[in-house]
């Protein structure tokens, strides 16, 4: 496997997993938005490597900027069964096509505390594992 090129990692948060996954901004340099639109339509493969399409989205104006997955997302959310406190990790790196060209590949996991414990201390699994 690649190394990543970035990678996030977070808690899920009610607003996550009921309106859109809000993303750290500094994700901005390493999957930039092309001038005059304000989304990209990533393909994105999760554990199992079924492909998701998620709508990457930043604000058209203002100040502030904003990344977040919008369309696509909540059905991921649905079907994974994803709850308050998952830990998501969203990260990409570079592999090469059948050409020889150099491509972006997303991945996404997610992750839950079950109760199995180790040594006393609870493990987290995959939510694959809860479905």
């Amino acid at each position: 496997m690649a190394i990543p090129l970035f990678k996030i990692s977070k808690l899920l948060t009610e607003y996550d997993i009921t309106i859109k996954l809000v993303l750290p901004t500094w994700i901005l340099a390493h999957i930039p938005i092309p001038g005059g639109i304000h989304f990209v339509d990533l393909q994105v493969m999760d554990t199992t490597e079924q492909v998701w399409t998620l709508r990457y989205y930043n604000r058209p104006s203002g100040n502030r900027k904003y990344p977040v997955f919008t369309v696509g997302w909540l059905e991921f959310v649905r079907v994974k069964r994803l709850r308050v406190g998952d830990e998501l990790t969203f990260y990409g790196h570079q592999v090469r096509d059948a050409d020889g060209e150099l491509q972006m590949q997303y991945e996404i996991q997610d992750m839950r505390t079950s109760n199995v414990t180790y040594q006393g201390e609870p493990i987290s699994l995959d939510v694959e594992n809860f479905l």
